[in-house]
């Protein structure tokens, strides 16, 4: 479980004025770098790539090195942790690494196709429009996602191009219509709204997300049809988009699938929230954490996606770090450094010295990715 977490986590110019001038936070940073350098030497390899990702942030070649030996590794785990890691870095170095690996491997390719389609990140256009044009559909679905998280890519014609081949699935044609309404063709909503009746369930799913971008009528009732549905996967996208669209009763039924629902059900649930805009977010999250306990999977998910929510996130740090699953505190940790809450850095300092090491190296990761920029190597605060 915790090697899973791990992998998700990480699947998201030096202005410091002296030594002597060194603010608070900056001794955080030093400490944070310190604890980093200290679990580089753990026998844990993801450990070792946690620290890897603190330290490659402020240039440290020792990381960079480690980093690019784990992407040519036989073993896909220990790759996308690596790639995860990589992907949320600040130096430039990071990305042209993987963009190099992924030139020459279309394992790393895939692996950074899945890893972006849940955690986006912007310059990614033209290898994600690569992988369009892989043999995996698996790899296709997964590029075509991240670039629905990230419009104004520029990979339209990309797009069009898999749409119109005759040798693309349905599934596939399916989601890169979703990637060009998610960049504004609206004109594409009357065919999400046929896809919404497919006999094929795949097809119905993404119909389900995409019709959370059509706030029409016709739009509103095809969802509310889609979250009557047997298979949960249809039913709960319908609702996270129905949610999104004003329906007032999916706010209650969000709340009750998250709390009381299946484990799966409660994961799938959790990371719809993304989608909502952030006062709902907050408002939804808000009547969880005071009703409810919060466990495993639909915990963590829920975190996960208050990395993409606009919303002040404070109550949700306060609830997170004071859980008593330590994956969750760990997920925290993670949600501050990537939401860059420079605010909330004085939390996070407290877990460098904690008894797990995860934990440890989550808050090391966090304190680098908000301050690296203060970083002077060599020098103690």
């Amino acid at each position: 479980m915790r090697l899973m977490l791990v992998c998700c986590l990480m699947s998201l110019a030096l202005t410091c004025s002296g030594p002597a001038a060194a603010a608070a936070p900056d001794k955080e940073l030093y400490a944070a770098v310190k604890v980093a350098k200290t679990m580089m030497d753990s026998p844990d390899i993801y450990d070792r790539i946690l620290a890897a990702g603190a330290l490659a942030d402020i240039g440290d070649k020792q990381a960079l090195t480690l980093l690019a030996k784990c992407l040519e590794v036989d073993d896909p785990v220990v790759q996308r942790s690596a790639i995860d890691t990589l992907l949320t870095g600040v130096h430039p170095n990071s990305i042209d690494m993987l963009f190099k690996s992924a030139e020459r491997n279309p394992v790393v390719l895939g692996l950074m196709a899945e890893s972006l389609a849940s955690v986006p990140r912007e310059g990614m256009g033209e290898l994600l429009a690569k992988a369009l044009r892989e043999q995996s559909d698996f790899v296709k679905k997964h590029a075509l996602q991240a670039l629905a998280r990230a419009p104004g890519s520029g990979q339209d014609a990309a797009v069009r191009e898999l749409i119109d081949s005759t040798q693309t699935a349905n599934s596939i044609r399916a989601y890169g219509k979703y990637v060009l309404l998610a960049d504004g063709q609206k004109d594409l909503a009357a065919d999400f709204l046929l896809a919404a009746k497919s006999g094929n369930p795949d097809i119905r799913e993404v119909a389900a997300v995409a019709l959370g971008l059509v706030d029409t009528k016709a739009s509103r009732a095809a969802l509310l049809v889609l979250t009557k549905e047997e298979d949960q996967r249809v039913a709960l996208a319908a609702l996270g988009s129905s949610a999104a669209l004003g329906d007032p009763d999916a706010p209650g039924k969000i709340i009750h699938t998250i709390a009381y629902g299946k484990p799966l059900q409660a994961s799938v649930m959790a990371g719809a929230m993304k989608r909502l805009p952030g006062p709902l977010a907050l408002q939804i999250t808000t009547t969880l954490l005071k009703c409810c306990r919060l466990t495993g999977d639909g915990a963590t998910r829920l975190l996960e996606s208050w990395g993409f929510i606009r919303a002040d996130a404070t109550s949700v740090y306060a609830w997170g770090l004071a859980h008593p699953e330590a994956d969750v505190r760990m997920q925290t940790l993670w949600l501050i450094g990537q939401r860059r809450d420079e605010l909330a850095l004085g939390r996070v300092a407290a877990f460098l010295a904690d008894a797990d090491a995860g934990i440890r190296g989550m808050a090391a990761w966090a304190i680098v990715r908000i301050r690296y920029e203060h970083y002077l190597g060599g020098v103690e605060t």
